[in-house]
Order: structure tokens, then sequence, then C-alpha cells
């Protein structure tokens, strides 16, 4: 009897121990990942012409830091979410980007690019940018970006 109770018991631990293991088991797929951030770059642009404060701060990650140029680092989605109510205001009428590397693992991807502002018929910025996108809740987010404009 008290081998049959150990012999339970032992079953149930692994039992336990498989399930939570489930999500380590499933493969990570760095191509899925790249057109997730590329429709993120589409929402991203979005949020970012129209000033949506909310939709812009949802794909930041919980932990965000950014880091602009000439500026004090930016700290958490409720700074990135007013942020951007100002470039609504600053005449700005196009935002684009153009990945030019994608790498990184399960943990942590990070995105390489260049990036171009314009405003009513001429080019304010350009610059590149490095982003580093990190799963939270399921969904891959903003963790860390550092961005810097080109010398004029």
């Amino acid at each position: 009897m008290k081998n049959i109770c150990l012999f339970l018991l032992l079953a149930v631990i692994c039992s336990c121990k498989n399930r939570g293991n489930s999500a380590e088991n499933q493969t990570f797929n760095l191509s899925e990942v790249k057109n997730i951030i590329r429709d993120n770059n589409k929402l991203y642009r979005i949020a970012f012409l129209s000033g949506d404060s909310a939709a812009f701060a949802d794909l930041h990650h919980s932990r965000t830091i950014n880091m602009p140029p000439d500026q004090p680092l930016m700290i958490g989605r409720g700074v990135m979410g007013a942020m951007i109510k100002t470039v609504s205001q600053n005449d700005i009428t196009d935002y684009k980007v153009n990945t030019t590397n994608v790498y990184g693992g399960p943990e942590d991807v990070i995105e390489e690019g260049n990036y171009e502002i314009d405003g009513k018929g001429t080019t304010l910025e350009k610059g590149k940018y490095i982003v580093i996108w990190k799963e939270e809740n399921g969904r891959w987010k903003i963790y860390r970006s550092i961005w810097n404009h080109n010398s004029k």
C-alpha cells in the first residue's frame, strides 16, 4: 500500500511538472515574429500620425524604456502615450519605417532599420533605430528602443 501511494504521488508531481513546461515546448518561429513586428509597425504608424495615445502606449511593454535623441530616458507606457499627443500637433504628415534586419530568439527579438518623418511637403527628419521586442501576455511589444536622427 505504501508503494502504491508513493507511486501515485510521484505520478501527480510529474503530471504537474509536464503541464508547466508546455509553453516552453512551443517552437519559436522568427518568420512569424517578423510578420507580427511588420503588423505592429503599421499600427505604430497609425497611432503615431493620429496621436492615439492609448493605441500607441499599448504597443509598448509595461517595462518599456525608450531613448530618444537629445532627450532624457522615457520610461513606461504612460510617458509614451503622453509623448505621442504632441506629435499630432507638430504638422507631421507621414512616418515611414524601413526594417533592415530582424533577429533573435524566444526571449527577445531585435529590429534594426531607418525611418523618415515628413511634414507638409518636406522631410523633417531621417534617422535609424533599434527596437528590442519582448513578449508580454502573449503579444510582442516594444521593450527597449533607441533612435537617432541623421546629420543634416
